[in-house]
């Protein structure tokens, strides 16, 4: 009867399954440069003119990711 029991009882390895890692929606100002390829100054200047648009009310610059892929696919030079 214990022989039984213990079959159908599942072992923690099935109960708990490993969950992946989120992907980020948005970058820092350093993220942004590196992917960029560009210096802190260039993204802040991309900033100031406002070519790259940091999200609202936070208090330090993050900008969307989805807007830094938009930016590197509009084919503008990244002139300073």
């Amino acid at each position: 009867m214990s022989s039984e029991n213990q079959s159908t009882v599942p072992n923690m390895a099935e109960v708990i399954r490993p969950v992946p890692p989120l992907e980020p929606l948005t970058y820092s100002v350093t993220e942004t440069a590196r992917v960029l390829g560009v210096s802190l100054p260039t993204v802040y200047r991309l900033i100031a003119r406002r070519l790259l648009k940091p999200l609202p009310g936070l208090r330090h610059k993050r900008v969307s990711k989805r807007q830094v892929h938009a930016y590197i696919n509009s084919g503008q030079p990244l002139a300073v």
